[in-house]
C-alpha cells in the first residue's frame, strides 16, 4: 500500500457511522489519484459506499466530454458515478475563481448527510498557494490557516488527505497506475490569480528555498492551531456554530480587535464568506452606534442586521416584499415569494368569528402601506401597526413583509399576531384560528 493510499485509509478508519465517501472528481490528475486511491481500498471498508461527482460549471466547451470521461474511469474502477451542473456565474463582490469555487463547494453540500464525508485531492502545493493567496489578500489567522485535512462541511465532514503530500508524488502515482486524465488548460491562463502564483510566482520562489511549500504547509498548521485555541476562548461570547443570531452586549465593552476577533469568528461559526476590515469596521460604528433603529450592512450575498443589541444573519430575500392585494377563498391561500401562505382551522379557542368570515362578501390579503390602524380586544382606542410591531419586537426589515387580512375592507387580523375586537368570536361561538406559515422567516 502506498503512503497515497495510506493516507486516505488513515483519515477514513477513526470515522464512526460513516456510510459514504463522495469523491469530488475533477478528471484532472490530482482528483484522479483520490479516486483511484478510493477503488483501492473498497474491499478493506465494505460498509463504506464510495461515490465520485463531477461538477460541470459550464464554463469551457469541453466541459460535457470531460463529464463522460470522468464517467468512463469511475465505472472502470468500480466506483458510483454522478454530475451535477451549476451556475458559476460571478456572485457580487467575488471574482469568477471565487464564484466557482462557491458554486462547487454549494453544490457539494447538497450530497453530504451526517454518515457522509467529502473527499478532495489538495495537496502540499495547493495548501501553499492558498497560504499565499491568503497573504496577499490581508487575511487573518483563520484566513492563513489555509485547509484542514478535516472539518465540517454541510451536515458532514470534508477531508483533504493529500495536504502532506508533494505534486510531484501525485504525478509519480499516476505515471506508475497508468492513470490518464484530464488537462483543463484553464491551469495554465496566468490571468487567474492561483494560476499566476503556480506558474510564475512560485517556482521563483522554489529556486531560493526549495522546501517552501513544505514550510509554509507548516506555518498554516501553526495559524490553524492558534485559531483553535482562539475559537475556544471566542466561545464564551456566544460564537456557537449555525448561530444565526448574536446578542452584542457581550462584546460592547472590549476593544475594537478583540470585537473583531469574535465576530469574525461568529461568521466563521456559520460558514460565511468573511468580510473584508472595513466591512467589519462598519458592523462596528453599529454596535457604537446610539440609534435605536435597524441597521444593514452587506457584504457578496451576505447581510448583517443590527436590531435591539442583536446582530441578525439575513439573506437578500428578506427584504421587504410588497404584493397586490390577493383574494382569499377558501381556507388557505399563497402568498407571493418567499411569505409562505396563510389557512384557517376550526377551533375552540379564541379566534375569528366563523359567522362574520363566512358572511363576508369579500376577504383579501394586502401588504402594509403605513398608517394603519386596528383596535384590539381589552385595549383602548385603536393602535397603530407601526406601535405594535415596536411593543412585540417584530423586526423592523420584516414588518412590511407580514400578511394584513381585511374582511369587507376593514382591517380584521394581522397575519396570526392580532384580531380585531370588531371579528373576534364571542364567547361559546364558533371560530377560526388563522395560521401563517412561513418556515424560512424568522419575525420576532
Amino acid at each position: 500500500m502506498t503512503n497515497l493510499v495510506k493516507s486516505v485509509e488513515q483519515l477514513i478508519a477513526p470515522l464512526d457511522g460513516l456510510r459514504t465517501v463522495v469523491i469530488a472528481y475533477s478528471g484532472g490528475v490530482d482528483s484522479h489519484v483520490l479516486l483511484h486511491a478510493c477503488a483501492n481500498l473498497s474491499d478493506r471498508f465494505k460498509a463504506i459506499q464510495f461515490k465520485a461527482i463531477y461538477i460541470n460549471h459550464g464554463l469551457h466547451k469541453d466541459a460535457a466530454n470531460w463529464c463522460d470521461h470522468c464517467r468512463l474511469v469511475s465505472i472502470g474502477v468500480g466506483i458510483e458515478f454522478t454530475s451535477i451542473r451549476v451556475d458559476a456565474s460571478n456572485i457580487v463582490g467575488e471574482g469568477p475563481e471565487q464564484a466557482a469555487r462557491h458554486a462547487r463547494y454549494q453544490a457539494l453540500q447538497t450530497v453530504i448527510d451526517d454518515a457522509s464525508l467529502l473527499m478532495t485531492a489538495q495537496h502540499q502545493d495547493d495548501q501553499a498557494e492558498t497560504l499565499m493567496l491568503q497573504l496577499l489578500r490581508g487575511s487573518g489567522i483563520k484566513g492563513l490557516a489555509a485547509m484542514p485535512s478535516l472539518a465540517r462541511f454541510g451536515a458532514g465532514q470534508i477531508a483533504r488527505p493529500f495536504l502532506n503530500h508533494s505534486k510531484q508524488s501525485l504525478l509519480d502515482y499516476a505515471k506508475k497506475n497508468h492513470l490518464d486524465w484530464i488537462e483543463d488548460p484553464s491551469n495554465s491562463d496566468t490571468a487567474l490569480n492561483r494560476n499566476y502564483l503556480r506558474q510564475r510566482v512560485i517556482p521563483l520562489i522554489k529556486q531560493r528555498w526549495p522546501a517552501f511549500a513544505k514550510t509554509t504547509s507548516r506555518t498554516a498548521l501553526h495559524c490553524a492551531e492558534a485559531d483553535s485555541v482562539l475559537s475556544d476562548c471566542l466561545s464564551a461570547y456566544g460564537t456557537e456554530a449555525n448561530a444565526e443570531t448574536f446578542d452584542c452586549r457581550a462584546i460592547k465593552a472590549l476593544t475594537k480587535p478583540a470585537q473583531r476577533l469574535v465576530l469574525r469568528e461568529w461568521l466563521a461559526q456559520n460558514e460565511l464568506t468573511l468580510p473584508s476590515q472595513k466591512v467589519l469596521e462598519q458592523i462596528q460604528r453599529v454596535l457604537s452606534s446610539h440609534s435605536t433603529k435597524s441597521a444593514c450592512v452587506g457584504w457578496g450575498e451576505h447581510q448583517i442586521r443590527y436590531f435591539a443589541d442583536t446582530l441578525y444573519l439575513c439573506e437578500y430575500s428578506q427584504n421587504p416584499t410588497r404584493f397586490s392585494p390577493i383574494n382569499w377563498q377558501g381556507s388557505r391561500v399563497a402568498l407571493v415569494g418567499n411569505l409562505g401562505s396563510l389557512q384557517i382551522t376550526k377551533t375552540q379557542s379564541v379566534g375569528i368569528s366563523q359567522s362574520k368570515w363566512d358572511a363576508a362578501a369579500h376577504i383579501s390579503v394586502r401588504s402594509r402601506l403605513g398608517g394603519e390602524r386596528i383596535k384590539l380586544a381589552n385595549r383602548k382606542g385603536s393602535k397603530k401597526l407601526k406601535h405594535l410591531y415596536q411593543e412585540a419586537k417584530v423586526l423592523p426589515w420584516l414588518r412590511d413583509n407580514v400578511p394584513l387580512i381585511y374582511i369587507d375592507d376593514k382591517l380584521a387580523a394581522v397575519a396570526d399576531l392580532w384580531l380585531a375586537e370588531e371579528f373576534c368570536a364571542e364567547a361559546g361561538e364558533a371560530t377560526y384560528q388563522i395560521e401563517w406559515l412561513h418556515p424560512n422567516f424568522r419575525i420576532q
